[in-house]
């Protein structure tokens, strides 16, 4: 064969070749365009989260304050769906599935024609997303997601706090622990069609972890009785609102925090500044009379006043630096115990000069007054505590019956446990897996015991706290009253009532500590208002403990 002749047989081959490649190509694409069109849009690679549950958050007997039940959200593509040939009849569908009204969905994708991920409804239960998703709707998708229950609602509102509509925490438990609450997101790698819709998966790029769960030290059953008992007072008193704190006095863990007013954090709309606000952390009070025996005890401690001293009230007031300093009445002369039980202004006004304005300060501040609790609550506030340089004669004689300073009943509650554990002051606990910090001792032992068996008298007969007795139990504490300021002024018509007490005497287990705030019906002590609350809890928390009672009956 001639050279000419092959090279002519050779570029016929590929004449004929190239014909095929065409024929093929025209046959692929004109014929069968819509088919390849979709073998390709089923394989367009896309990256997907899928959200993790929190965790759950738990009391100390393991009963659930807080967890993540599943939800469905809907959104759409509206800037593709606007232009889908089928837009009104893929809305129509969807409509239907929400029970929406069909104008109302296409006003909004229409409106939002730009937006590529318009939420349609959030919040749905899970078989309404399976309902939306098997109808395989263009540009419509189905986001699983969680939302936040809290089944015991108002009665742990303030503790254990509320997310927001994307499961953050917002305030409370949830905010603070919020890393270690929330999970891991679910990564994946998967195959998508033209319309969004997830055909496979392919890889799993990061791996959905739940979030750790959280065991608080409170007690759910003690919180509720002081939830009620709350409730109640501030109902019967038409008060501004109130609050009580429960402590083990062994471990120093709080059982129970509870406020009013109080919300629910299952419904947002009730989430609103003043109803949110854990006044056990945020009010700021006078601790007023209450603090009295912690000075005593001090002085006792320092050996500036003897157990048996005598101390003479006559004629029931005092004068001072130009300042009248008045009791009840004459009570003419008073022990210790007397002094403790009538809880009389002229008597520290006289004991306190003893002890020094440093040694005082000093005091006060290893009982924790003027600092916060290190329990890193949103909103606690630190309270006022002066330094003894800045402070007058009289600073510290006002001082020693609860005025001149601020703290919150929180604050309160820390001081007094040194009545319980012999004279000293223990770090709170919230997170019962945490170590408690270490104890100050603030007097010594016997100061403390003298004192707690001084403040038992406040509710035997004679005393400000008798509605604080509690059948079958010795029951040591304080009442208080104060006038509240605004402007730096004393009200003299607005109050606030406190009770801090313990119990059983003989061997310290619980104390309990109540304020309520502005009682407004004519009665407004702190032995009329908040001792009663005190009972209340105490003795059904010495119930719920197991704890024995301690006064012997006399037949």
């Amino acid at each position: 064969m001639s050279f000419k002749l092959r090279a002519q047989l050779i570029l016929f081959v590929l004449m004929v070749g190239l014909a095929l490649l065409a024929g093929r190509a025209f046959y692929l694409q004109a014929l069968h365009a819509e088919f390849l069109n979709a073998e390709a849009d089923k394989r367009q690679l896309r990256v997907i989260d899928l959200p993790a549950p929190r965790g759950k958050v738990l009391d100390r007997n393991a009963e659930v304050l807080a967890l993540s039940t599943p939800i469905t959200s809907i959104w759409v593509d509206a800037n593709r769906l606007n232009s889908h040939p089928n837009k009104q009849e893929i809305i129509s569908q969807l409509a239907q599935a929400l029970d929406i009204a069909l104008d109302d969905i296409m006003a909004r994708v229409s409106e939002q024609s730009n937006r590529r991920y318009l939420y349609i409804r959030r919040g749905l239960m899970p078989q309404v997303g399976t309902q939306v998703q098997s109808l395989n709707l263009p540009f419509v998708y189905v986001k699983p997601e969680y939302r936040r229950y809290y089944p015991h609602a108002h009665t742990t509102a303030h503790l254990v706090g509320y997310n927001n509509i994307d499961d953050i925490g917002q305030d409370g438990i949830e905010a603070i622990y919020n890393p270690w609450l929330t999970g891991q997101t679910g990564r994946f790698r998967v195959v998508k069609d033209l319309h969004g819709r997830v055909v496979s998966s392919v890889a799993t790029l990061q791996d959905l972890q739940a979030g750790q769960d959280l065991t608080l030290t409170l007690d759910s059953h003690i919180q509720y009785f002081a939830h009620r008992a709350l409730h109640d007072t501030i109902v019967k008193h038409d008060a501004l609102g109130g609050s009580v704190v429960v402590i083990d006095l062994a471990t120093s863990d709080i059982l129970a925090l509870a406020n009013q007013p109080s919300f629910n954090p299952n419904d947002r709309s009730q989430i609103s500044g003043e109803a949110i606000r854990n006044r056990a952390i945020s009010t700021l009070i006078e601790p007023g009379s209450t603090i009295k025996p912690l000075v005593i005890a001090k002085l006792l401690d320092a050996g500036l006043v003897e157990e048996d001293e005598v101390v003479s009230t006559h004629p029931g007031h005092i004068r001072v630096h130009g300042h009248l300093i008045s009791d009840a009445i004459n009570y003419r002369e008073l022990d210790l115990t007397g002094v403790v039980q009538k809880s009389s202004n002229v008597a520290m006004a006289k004991l306190v000069p003893r002890l020094s304005r440093e040694a005082h300060w000093e005091f006060m501040t290893a009982l924790g007054f003027g600092r916060d609790s290190g329990l890193f609550l949103p909103g606690e506030q630190s309270g006022r505590l002066r330094h003894y340089a800045n402070w007058s004669a009289m600073d510290q004689i006002s001082s020693s019956f609860g005025y001149g300073f601020n703290a919150t009943l929180l604050q309160l509650a820390q001081a007094y446990q040194l009545f319980g554990q012999q004279g000293q002051v223990t770090p709170l606990r919230l997170i019962a897996d945490q170590t408690s910090g270490e104890a100050q001792q603030v007097v010594s032992p016997q100061a403390a015991q003298a004192v707690l068996e001084m403040m038992e008298s406040v509710t035997e007969p004679g005393g400000t706290g008798t509605e604080a007795r509690i059948d079958g139990y010795r029951v040591a504490g304080k009442t208080g009253t104060v006038h509240k300021t605004a402007g730096g002024v004393y009200q003299l018509d607005k109050y606030q009532a406190m009770f801090v007490g313990l119990a059983p005497v003989s061997s310290p287990r619980l104390l309990v500590a109540v304020m309520i705030d502005e009682p407004s019906r004519g009665v407004y002590g702190g032995g009329s208002v908040a001792a009663p609350v005190f009972r209340e809890v105490m003795s059904h928390a010495l119930r719920l403990q197991n704890i024995d009672p301690d006064r012997v009956s006399v037949p």
